[in-house]
């Protein structure tokens, strides 16, 4: 049996919000049929006995009179008389609007059932709403709306045929989302479905917009299709807070984790908080560490960004290679082109501190649990006592540094990898193997050497001649400067070793002491180089081997893993991602599964964001790379969080998502239940196809 709707919903008066007008009563003979009723029949009363001629005499007895009066020059007369046959043009504007949702409201239906509807079709609904708005200019905000709309529309079936129109029908419920819906996919609501008279509202989440399904009629669509925490589906038939509205956030601690308070963990906060206005008590960040950017404070002592700082601010439209706010530069904060950790770790400090960010230190995130209803516990040890935050959003920013790789190499044990040295000046010795050649090797290198260290380097490629598009598959040029510098003729020190293309097997003991590396010659491919490159080829390093051949290098002190990061993802949030295989080559290879919008395809509502991001062929691993996707999941969690029609007010003084939005109708009164089958809402999609054309 089809579900009736209840008869106090908007109904059609949805299709065209309007500014509010006179709240009829209900029908009862001891009240008046509106609110200022009495007062508006006083009016007329005392105008009639001015001007000493009835109300409702008809028009061309009253023009008559008002001829006459001028004639005799008694103005004063003449303006009262003309005023009492002026004061029924606000009903006839009524009337005119009225007849206009009476004329457009079958256009739109044909439309929606496949009919030809052509401009000229429009003319009278046109009129009327003119008309309406002529009439009543202080109250024409529906007409006024409404001749905006026919206007595109009828624009726009000059240009498109009959096939078009049935394909703007068919995607306008993707079309008006943002405009029509107060609520998005993945919002937290409750339903009135009335299952329980004591407890009739029950949590759920919008699964999807303008839902219908194989076999219902046309136009037949329902607003919300919502997944209730127990699993069942059903279906909100109004877009009023009688039958659908946000749950209330009062049993969360916050709105979003941030896991990390790393450059990608303070960036992020920053774009939620600062970009899209969400408020930063809101929001908290989670560093196990005791001070923001405590990765960074953890980089070897001569170790500095790669990627140059340069205060562009003034010039271009662009900013700072390496900072992760707008209207920010480590180039100027610090007065520093390639920042060291501790000083890049300075920098996102009083980031925070001037965003006024809520980071707790020594925070260890233990697990990360999602609850029935979509939401997280995530639990923490902080001050050797442990504890559970409820929050909406988990953005996982933990990172790579902290969770180094061996590379599955046997013997790493006997390795030192290079994100646990504290300075390469610093190590016991006088000579060093090194394994890796990417930009932590070469970096390695080229402190071992400065610090008069003799150095051979192991690596997989000859990274020092490669070439390509993207700066991040190649060594960068402060990289390869200082390389240069180190194995050229005159260097103060003992000349690095350079010996590629080598795959490492194994790392053993030596029996007279120390430690052997055994290799093997790779293959020698052709280096990377397009045709026509300026590029000098380098000339330091040592020729290769024969394929195949072995290689045992001796060094009496542990060998340094130059091998890349296993990141915190892989390490400690498997359970929260699914991972791609190993297909892949570099960080491509086994990097987490992620939508469009960076959200885990295993555990809606996690976000990730930093260097482990990859999307499709592109892999995010630096600050200048992984930044720009900051706005993307603060986007995704914007329009998750805040309701379409509020988030104009959010981004200003949103006062929280509860706030409605001004001049929005109540709808159906507390009472109209949501239904567990379908609805015939046409109106959605007549005010669909009017919006989509805005």
């Amino acid at each position: 049996m089809q579900t009736k709707v209840v008869a106090l919903s908007p109904a059609r008066s949805s299709m065209l919000p309007r500014a509010p007008r006179t709240v009829l009563r209900a029908a009862k003979d001891d009240m008046p049929p509106y609110d200022g009723y009495e007062d508006e029949v006083a009016k007329r009363r005392i105008s009639r006995d001015n001007v000493g001629v009835s109300f409702a005499k008809p028009t061309d007895i009253r023009t008559a009179r008002l001829k006459q009066l001028l004639q005799d020059e008694d103005f004063a007369a003449a303006e009262r008389e003309s005023a009492a046959a002026l004061a029924v043009l606000p009903e006839l504007a009524d009337v005119a609007r009225l007849r206009g949702r009476a004329l457009l409201s079958p256009l739109l239906d044909t439309l929606i059932d496949g009919g030809a509807v052509g401009k000229a079709d429009f003319e009278g609904a046109y009129e009327a709403y003119r008309l309406a708005s002529i009439m009543n200019p202080d109250d024409s905000a529906e007409a006024d709306e409404a001749l905006g709309r026919i206007r595109d529309l009828c624009q726009k079936l000059e240009a498109r045929d009959k096939n078009d129109l049935e394909e703007v029908v068919e995607t306008t419920g993707k079309a008006v989302e943002e405009k029509a819906l107060r609520f998005g996919r993945g919002a937290r609501v409750v339903c009135n479905t009335g299952r329980n008279s004591e407890e009739p509202w029950e949590a759920g989440t919008v699964v999807a917009l303008y839902h219908r399904e194989e076999g219902w009629a046309p136009g037949e669509v329902v607003p919300y299709q919502v997944r209730l925490n127990d699993g069942t589906l059903i279906y909100a038939p109004f877009d009023a807070d009688g039958c659908i509205r946000l749950r209330s956030g009062d049993d969360l601690d916050v709105d979003v984790v941030v896991v990390g308070a790393g450059a990608a963990g303070i960036g992020c906060a920053v774009s939620l908080t600062r970009a899209f206005g969400l408020d930063p008590a809101r929001v908290r960040l989670l560093e196990r560490g005791d001070a923001v950017g405590a990765s960074f404070r953890a980089w070897p002592e001569e170790m500095r960004f790669i990627s140059p700082s340069f205060n562009q601010q003034g010039w271009t439209s662009s900013f700072d290679l390496n900072a992760v706010a707008q209207d920010t530069s480590p180039a100027y904060a610090l007065h520093a082109q390639h920042p060291s950790g501790k000083q890049y770790a300075d920098y996102l400090a009083a980031l925070a501190a001037d965003a006024s960010l809520d980071v707790r230190l020594g925070t260890e995130v233990r697990s990360v649990e999602k609850l029935a209803d979509g939401d997280f516990d995530v639990r923490v040890r902080a001050g050797g006592a442990d504890n559970i935050m409820r929050t909406r959003f988990v953005v996982w920013a933990a990172g790579e540094f902290q969770y180094p790789s061996t590379g599955d190499l046997p013997g790493a044990e006997h390795c030192v990898h290079n994100s646990k040295v504290e300075s390469w000046a610093g190590l016991p010795g006088d000579e060093r193997v090194v394994i890796g050649g990417y930009e932590s090797g070469v970096d390695a290198c080229v402190n071992l050497a400065r610090a008069g260290k003799k150095v051979t380097v192991l690596a997989s490629t000859p990274t020092w001649n490669v070439q390509t598009p993207d700066p991040s598959t190649e060594l960068a040029p402060y990289t390869a400067e200082r390389l240069r510098e180190v194995t050229a003729p005159g260097f103060h020190g003992p000349s690095p070793e350079l010996l590629a293309p080598l795959r490492v097997l194994r790392v053993e003991e030596a029996s007279e002491g120390g430690f052997n590396v055994v290799s093997a010659w790779k293959k020698q491919e052709t280096p990377l180089r397009p045709e026509g490159s300026l590029r000098t080829p380098f000339e330091g390093a040592a020729p290769p081997g024969a394929a195949g051949s072995e290689l045992v290098v001796h060094t009496n002190q542990p060998p340094v893993l130059c091998t890349g990061f296993e990141g915190s993802v892989a390490a400690i949030g498997r359970d929260l991602f699914d991972l791609a295989d190993d297909s892949g080559t570099g960080c491509i290879a086994g990097a987490p599964l992620l939508t469009a919008e960076d959200e885990s395809t295993k555990t809606p509502g996690v976000f990730l964001v930093g260097p482990t991001v990859v999307q499709g062929e592109l892999s995010f691993c630096f600050v200048y790379k992984f930044r720009q996707r900051f706005g993307i999941v603060a986007d995704a969690i914007f329009r998750i969080q805040i309701p379409p029609a509020l988030r104009h007010r959010r981004r200003r003084n949103f006062q929280g998502p509860g706030a409605r939005h001004e001049g929005r109708s109540p709808g159906p009164a507390p009472g109209e239940h949501v239904h567990e089958r379908s609805v015939l809402l046409r109106e959605h999609v007549r005010g669909g196809l009017l919006t989509f054309l805005n």
